[in-house]
């Protein structure tokens, strides 16, 4: 019986001098991991893989069912505009006596004020029955009145058929205080049975090689007797647009700027019909393109094969033009003639 008391200590002895060296040594390793470790830097396990990504960032949501298109002023009286750099795209046009006017596609933002809203052309109608957007206007010449039924655009004229769907905004001038709303527009189309159709947009890209070229671009649409120069200066991956040296502000303030500019180059004829000065710019054919890209010239060429056809951009290879994802400007001149490339410092042209 004593014997086997003594082995049974004998053996609850050993377990306990065992367990006890095996808390000894994992509190010594644990003090000397301790001692290692750097001051008030968690001990997370090791990254598998330490290598940064970069992230490319997921297309907006855009906040219209359908795009829609919006005739927009731009005589110096209609300035500062309103929501203009809320478009999507934006192509400016001659209108008439070195006067430009802005055709202004809105899909991804709502926008609360869009304006003045001024008259339409020819040329206008034909883009806005390219993208199947309702076109909003206050009139127009007789040619593009009288195509917008021929050809089948969705149409809000302020003057004749739409008034409901505009303002006047009492604080400035006729004809330069016609406004309009993407929700009274949106009112409009279910009114009148329009249906918003998803435009055709470039696809995008994130990389570009072309020549560099990150100074300022001037675009001369003047007249004889109006002046009127555009330029463009890239600033922090965008291009900031200027009208005449000024700074091309909106009514709240905001800059307007530009992802990509598109400088396109077609036939434009002036004429004059019953003492009206008047422009023919062709958009339905083919033509160069030079574009601005994040800081890059490169080359291309426009298309578009009909009236009821999309506009597109290609690159010299033939393949649709990847612009970077953001807001695009599309300048249409008769010549590069009209265009002068302000180089930086350290560039050539």
């Amino acid at each position: 019986m004593i014997k086997r008391i003594l082995k049974r200590n004998t053996a609850k002895k050993l377990i306990i001098v065992i367990i006890g060296g095996l808390m000894a040594g994992f509190l010594i390793a644990y003090g000397v991991h301790l001692w290692n470790a750097k001051p008030n830097e968690p001990n997370f396990p090791p990254l598998v893989n330490e290598e940064k990504t970069v992230e490319i960032p997921e297309p907006r949501e855009p906040q219209l069912p359908g795009a829609l298109l919006v005739m927009i002023d731009n005589l110096k009286p209609a300035r500062p505009q309103s929501d203009l750099d809320k478009a999507d795209l934006v192509y400016e046009i001659i209108a008439e006596a070195g006067i430009t006017r802005y055709l202004a596609l809105f899909y991804h933002q709502e926008a609360e004020k869009i304006g003045p809203v001024r008259s339409t052309r020819g040329y206008f109608v034909q883009l806005a029955r390219g993208y199947d957007a309702p076109l909003a206007h206050a009139g127009g010449s007789q040619e593009a009145l009288a195509m917008i039924p021929q050809i089948g655009v969705k149409d809000f004229d302020e003057i004749y058929n739409s008034s409901a769907y505009f303002w006047r905004d009492k604080t400035r001038k006729k004809p330069h205080n016609l406004y309009t709303s993407t929700e009274k527009l949106l009112q409009g189309a279910k009114k009148k049975g329009y249906k918003l159709e998803t435009p055709f947009l470039q696809p995008w890209g994130t990389e570009w090689v072309g020549t560099p070229f990150s100074g300022e671009l001037v675009i001369d649409y003047s007249v004889k007797n109006y002046p009127y120069k555009v330029s463009w200066r890239y600033h922090e991956n965008r291009y900031e647009r200027a009208i005449n040296g000024q700074p091309h502000v909106m009514e709240d303030d905001i800059l307007i700027t530009a992802d990509n500019l598109l400088v396109m180059v077609t036939k434009i004829t002036t004429y004059v019909k019953d003492g009206i000065p008047l422009s023919d710019v062709k958009v339905v054919g083919k033509g160069d393109l030079v574009c601005y890209i994040d800081g890059q010239k490169l080359k291309g060429y426009w298309q578009k094969d009909a009236v009821s056809a999309d506009m597109k951009f290609y690159d010299q290879q033939g393949e649709l033009l990847k612009l970077k994802r953001g807001t695009t400007w599309i300048q249409v001149v008769p010549s590069l003639e009209c265009v002068t490339e302000i180089p930086e410092d350290n560039e050539t042209v």
